[in-house]
């Protein structure tokens, strides 16, 4: 038996979706797109969004539209995947790493300490669909006259306090690569709610051009094109069933697996589970018993941002002991829709009778 770690879920309708497009006379960014947006925009409840070429485009763009420069300072965690961190250095912007905390999201306790008067914005991942503690960040952000940038690529469809992440922050971004509870293979979107940020991303992901062939800003070709929002517009019409079915998956291995631990989720908060992760000990070992009998996983992530290549001059010798004991014990097990019961089971007892 081999079992992925994950599978897109495509169906005929998102081929079908697809197909249409094809057999149209327009393929690049256009209506199809514009329909992908309005209907995300209102799926989150936010006023403005704008679809680019994938979830790193939209955190580039994000920063862009703050005017980030070099040497401002954006405070990031310090267990994130890589491309938070690269999109503050394609500014030219200086990361600021911060522990994380039993949700595996940034510790809001620890973010004061690390405040200068370079600071100028908190850029938060929800750590595998894990809701951050929203509260506090707000907090902090408006006490210091900070941004807070919301990096969503991996909390589409999760909530904090019935409200849906990827709205929290004065920009948010989320990510539809394949992988991704929503997908258009590739992918990613921008939202926020102040029309002037809106503006300045339409036109960054697009050259910079806000009028034909009049550009005031350096732009990036980020566009996304009307095949692939077709993709995500089908997708979005069955996205309560999508998530759905992940909370049963998530709920089945929950109540099976022995001997293994999870991050803290918070009160009033819903996970949408981009991954299912467990805490082990002896992970290293248990991970390639799991691959050796045909379950894949992803170690998620092996080390902190901060022991990077690319991040080490910006943290020297300073030390993160949660991120660092999460990197040695994570594992992220396969969850996606077509995965079957049968499929979990066998799973679950390759770990619950692993003696490492």
């Amino acid at each position: 038996m081999r079992i992925p770690w994950s599978i897109p879920d495509i169906q005929k309708k998102d081929k079908d979706a697809v197909k249409k497009v094809l057999q149209s006379d327009w393929f690049s960014m256009g209506e199809k797109v514009k329909e992908f947006e309005k209907k995300v925009a209102s799926y989150l409840d936010i006023d403005y969004a704008v679809a680019v070429n994938s979830g790193t485009s939209a955190l580039d763009v994000a920063l862009k539209c703050l005017n980030i420069k070099k040497d401002d300072e954006i405070i990031i965690p310090a267990f994130t995947y890589i491309a938070t961190g690269n999109a503050v250095l394609y500014n030219n912007g200086t990361p600021v790493f911060v522990d994380i905390d039993e949700t595996l999201n940034i510790n809001p306790d620890l973010i004061e300490e690390k405040i200068t008067d370079k600071t100028k914005a908190i850029m938060n991942i929800d750590l595998g669909g894990n809701p951050s503690n929203y509260s506090k960040l707000i907090k902090i952000a408006k006490k210091h006259n900070l941004f807070l940038i919301v990096d969503g690529a991996q909390s589409f469809g999760s909530v904090y306090h019935d409200v849906k992440c990827c709205t929290h922050g004065i920009i948010n971004t989320t990510s539809f690569h394949a992988a991704k509870i929503l997908t258009t293979i590739e992918g990613g979107m921008l939202f926020t709610r102040e029309k002037k940020f809106y503006d300045k991303a339409k036109a960054i992901r697009n050259q910079g051009e806000t009028s034909k062939y009049f550009h005031p800003y350096l732009g990036h070709n980020y566009r996304m094109t009307d095949l692939t929002a077709a993709l995500g517009v089908s997708q979005l019409e069955r996205i309560k069933e999508t998530l759905e079915t992940r909370f049963s998956k998530a709920e089945y291995y929950q109540e099976h697996l022995e001997n293994v631990e999870y991050p803290k989720q918070l009160l009033d908060t819903v996970n949408s589970y981009f991954f299912f992760l467990i805490l082990v000990e002896n992970r290293d070992r248990m991970n390639k018993y799991l691959n050796k009998n045909g379950i894949d996983t992803r170690i998620t992530y092996p080390m902190p941002l901060n022991e990077q290549p690319v991040f080490r001059k910006f943290s020297k010798d300073e030390v993160f002991p949660v991120a660092k004991e999460v990197s040695q014990k994570i594992i992220s097990l396969p969850i996606y829709h077509q995965l079957t019961q049968s499929e979990q089971d066998f799973i679950i007892k390759k770990i619950n009778t692993f003696r490492g």
